[in-house]
């Protein structure tokens, strides 16, 4: 088989699957997006709650901190009326003392509130991830059902297309292949035109006998306007 015929087998073939893409509409790369979406907000939710466990215990642990100076501040003022404190220095030592625990009261109160700040926003956050994932599964749901549905429809035809497709290219020299890819890419699915009547059929342009001579002898031409390969139909009486 020449590469001409060769590259309008790929495009015929290439022009069924287009159809069948087209039948399936946007629903591959919706399906496809809302995958990426869920695992996105699978992450997202995941790093949030893993986040409100630690300032969970961070409260927690500045709950305890509190409590266990606050203990001390009383234990400290019950010394200095209980008789225990004699001098001056001991009197200044233990004012100190309560002094740093007041502070640290002070510091770990200040911590706890914006603990709880974090806290409340998590959840929130949390809370609105998951109404977010809900409906983004319902939606995937929706979608893949519709998707399997269509794809149950074309799926023997198809897949007999892609594997034809396959076969195809294994016999086609790269570099026309890349050529026919781009042209492909660049003319919205026609890569192929029949010279009809020295015209080329996609776009019009006239063709010169030479090349029409060429296409007839089954060479690799392009059309001089629009840059399709240009093939020769025969009829035989």
């Amino acid at each position: 088989m020449s590469t001409v015929d060769q590259i309008i087998l790929l495009h015929d073939i290439d022009s069924k699957l287009f159809e069948i893409n087209k039948l399936l509409g946007g629903l591959p790369t919706q399906v496809e997006e809302l995958i990426q979406q869920e695992e996105t907000l699978k992450n997202s939710l995941s790093e949030k709650e893993n986040l409100l466990k630690t300032t969970t215990v961070d409260m927690q642990t500045s709950e305890t901190l509190i409590a266990t100076a606050e203990e001390k501040i009383n234990t400290l003022k019950d010394k200095l009326t209980d008789g225990s404190i004699s001098t001056n220095k001991e009197y200044d030592a233990m004012m100190d003392s309560i002094d740093y625990e007041k502070n640290l009261v002070s510091e770990k109160e200040t911590e706890l509130l914006m603990l709880m700040e974090t806290k409340d926003t998590l959840s929130s956050g949390i809370e609105e991830d998951k109404a977010n994932l809900e409906t983004l599964i319902e939606d995937l749901s929706t979608k893949k059902k519709a998707l399997e549905s269509k794809l149950a429809e074309v799926s023997e035809e198809k897949n007999a297309l892609d594997v034809e497709h396959a076969n195809i290219v294994k016999g086609i020299d790269s570099n026309v292949l890349s050529q026919y890819d781009a042209i492909y890419e660049a003319r919205n699915g026609v890569a192929v035109a029949a010279v009809l009547d020295n015209n080329c059929e996609a776009c019009g342009a006239f063709v010169p006998a030479q090349l029409v001579n060429e296409t007839l002898a089954k060479q690799v031409v392009f059309c001089g306007n629009c840059g399709r390969f240009l093939y020769k139909l025969v009829f035989e009486n």
